[in-house]
């Protein structure tokens, strides 16, 4: 953890300092309250810190001494290696804006058929009685793994929107990872993870809440995949963690992606790769986070993006308290994530629909000599 949160924070770090990336710095300066659509290049250098991070770590564990230390660092830099083709991807996206969706969404794929293919990391149950005889067959094993992989990769990306969101929700979903697979004794996972944790609070600490760099489309896949293939492999490698406990574990990015997809196929009659303004941690910021609204600022503006992410990270805790505690138990699992999906529905209405309670919105203080005038 400290050699990744140490590199990670060192490249992104230098690249920020070069006078090229200040010249970008001060031309394409911060968004008002996300991220800018024209913004590349150095600006979403955060990506490369992370898997420059990853990357060093694994690497200086390689030569370690300890039990059992190559062979875990092996495994994470199989890991690495197998992220490239979505990580790539994601880079040329950040420098190029000319990656279609379906074509990122190919790398995801392959990404996740490499994954499997090295590391045995296929998903074989889902503990449904029904469905537990299909997704046994090779063919739809590789297949639904391929898909639900990419699709938290790509669950990853929406929600990067706010300085600290993607991190913050990735950090607690690996910490929840890196319990269960201490629990169980799998070290190779233990390790991958609280390695990737360290990775992101180099980036963390640059990202949040000033907003110094982005984790672009590059990083939010990198950090997306490696969150999910831990996931896949955790259950594949112990009989003992149901396969429920990642679809709660990660409750909020994939629904926050399964209602983007209702939104947008259903309720508007668009294509559910178009972007739009209507997810939760938007409606959040305009409608919760009232902190200096009206201001023209962009102190003030940066402000109240930082100050939404934490709605969010309260939200993923929601999902991962119960998923670290029933771990094993398949049936509260489900009930858990009946209770989150009908939750999110709920709030999501409420805020939409301007009835939010007033213990949700965020104001800001009232000073005793605004109220003293007032009264006067």
């Amino acid at each position: 953890m400290v050699v990744s949160f140490a590199i990670t924070l060192f490249i992104i770090r230098i690249n920020l300092a070069s006078a090229h990336a200040h010249r970008q710095f001060v031309k394409k300066r911060r968004a008002a309250w996300m991220r800018q659509p024209s913004l590349r290049g150095l600006g979403r250098v955060g990506g490369l810190g992370v898997a420059a991070g990853l990357a060093a770590s694994l690497v200086h564990r390689f030569f370690d001494n300890g039990d059992g230390a190559q062979a875990t660092a092996l495994y994470g830099l199989l890991l690495l290696a197998t992220a490239m083709p979505v990580f790539v991807a994601g880079l040329a996206e950040d420098f190029t804006q000319r990656l279609s969706v379906s074509l990122r969404f190919v790398a995801a794929v392959v990404s996740a058929g490499l994954a499997g293919w090295l590391l045995n990391a296929w998903i074989v149950r889902v503990d449904v009685a029904w469905f537990d005889g299909v997704v046994a067959i090779s063919v739809v094993s590789i297949v639904f793994t391929c898909i639900a992989v990419a699709g938290l990769v790509n669950a990853f990306n929406i929600i990067d929107g706010f300085n600290g969101l993607a991190g913050g929700v990735a950090s607690l979903v690996l910490l929840g990872i890196a319990y269960v697979a201490f629990k169980v004794g799998d070290v190779p996972i233990l390790a991958a993870s609280l390695t990737s944790v360290g990775a992101i609070g180099g980036f963390m600490l640059l990202n949040f809440p000033r907003g110094l760099v982005y984790l672009g489309d590059g990083g939010a896949y990198l950090v997306g995949f490696w969150t999910a293939e831990l996931l896949v492999l955790l259950v594949a490698r112990n009989a003992s963690v149901s396969p429920w406990f990642p679809i709660l574990l990660c409750s909020y990015p994939i629904f926050e992606t399964l209602f983007s997809i209702y939104r947008r196929v259903v309720l508007r009659r668009s294509h559910p790769g178009v972007p739009d303004v209507a997810h939760l941690h938007h409606l959040i910021y305009k409608r919760l986070v009232r902190w200096l609204v009206g201001t023209s600022l962009q102190s003030h503006k940066v402000q109240r993006n930082a100050l939404t992410s934490p709605y969010l990270w309260i939200i993923t805790s929601i999902g991962v308290a119960p998923a670290v505690v029933f771990w094993e138990n398949t049936r509260a699992l489900q009930a858990g994530c009946v209770l989150f999906a009908a939750g999110y529905i709920y709030g999501y209405a409420r805020i939409a629909t301007f009835r939010a309670p007033r213990w949700w919105v965020l104001h800001k203080p009232r000073t005793k000599g605004k109220d003293t005038d007032r009264a006067a």
